[in-house]
């Protein structure tokens, strides 16, 4: 039987700030991708998911049991990467993974075993005993997915990990994660809403911390269409209409100058897109008027 992590009716105030507000969803092996605007609550989620904050109410259940009862033994089942941590330029790859492992508590034979296990699983076997200060963006990055594997964990939380990256790196970053996503759940949150159009089983979007969908890209695609359409004119016609549709945005075909829009129902005169939908613009339909998402 496939392992189950659910979140039923999950809330958390501040305050009076509640940053999460009743949310629900049900996570199995696979990638999902979160999406939200910066602000939205998802940093708290994945905070309470990882038992690093007491949560106001609700349960985080693994395979049935409250994660609160299962305190040390939950946290060795989550390898969890956050977003901006600090990494250690004079240790090596290999090093960085041991001081890591020791940390978690892990025996010295399984840090070495897993040490190199987790290297090659992330293409560093090359560079285990190079100095991280040598590293690219997207090594470092597979460094820190590589020590969140350490313990084998059955749970991948991971807040921004492409963050910075050029095309090629957020590209192997992306096919690592769908690799290990095979047979483990994995929560990834991202403002690429690339990095998960192509990975990602399920979509869970978040807005002032209530959670507006959770569903397959496909589903949600399905339910985008006839909310999705285009303006044609010259540039100053369509500058003008983005001042009316602020989120929309601008591209340039051979008819002239395009605005895509996301409205329910679409504005006279703007014509539905029929085959061209994507996941952003799935995005600027649930979250629209928000600053920024993923």
């Amino acid at each position: 039987m496939a392992n189950k992590l659910e979140i039923r009716h999950l809330s958390q105030q501040y305050g009076e700030v509640r940053a999460l507000d009743d949310v629900s969803f049900t996570l199995e092996p696979g990638v999902t991708g979160l999406l939200g605007a910066n602000g939205a609550g998802k940093s708290t989620l994945m905070k309470l998911m990882t038992d690093h904050m007491k949560r106001t109410s609700g349960e985080i259940l693994w395979n049935g049991t409250d994660i609160l009862k299962m305190g040390k033994k939950w946290r060795e089942l989550v390898g969890y990467t956050p977003q901006l941590p600090g990494l250690y330029d004079d240790f090596s790859a290999k090093r960085f993974l041991y001081y890591m492992g020791a940390l978690k508590g892990m025996k010295k034979k399984d840090i070495r075993e897993q040490t190199d296990q987790m290297l090659a699983a992330v293409n560093l076997s090359d560079c285990a005993h190079r100095k991280i200060g040598t590293f690219s963006g997207g090594m470092r990055q597979r460094v820190l997915l590589a020590s969140s594997l350490l313990g084998r964990p059955q749970v991948l939380i991971l807040d921004e990990p492409t963050a910075g990256l050029d095309p090629e790196e957020r590209i192997r970053i992306r096919n690592d994660i769908a690799d290990l996503a095979r047979d483990r759940i994995v929560l990834l949150a991202t403002h690429v809403v690339s990095d998960i159009a192509c990975i990602a089983q399920n979509v869970l979007l978040i807005r002032k911390g209530k959670a507006i969908a959770f569903d397959t890209p496909l589903r949600l695609l399905e339910n985008a269409e006839g909310k999705i359409g285009e303006f044609t004119g010259t540039y100053d016609e369509i500058r003008s209409l983005q001042k009316q549709y602020p989120n929309g945005e601008i591209a340039q075909h051979k008819d002239g100058f395009v605005l895509r829009v996301a409205e329910d129902p679409l504005p006279e005169g703007c014509v539905p897109v029929r085959d061209s939908i994507t996941l952003e613009d799935v995005c600027h339909l649930y979250l629209k008027g928000d600053r920024t998402y993923g």
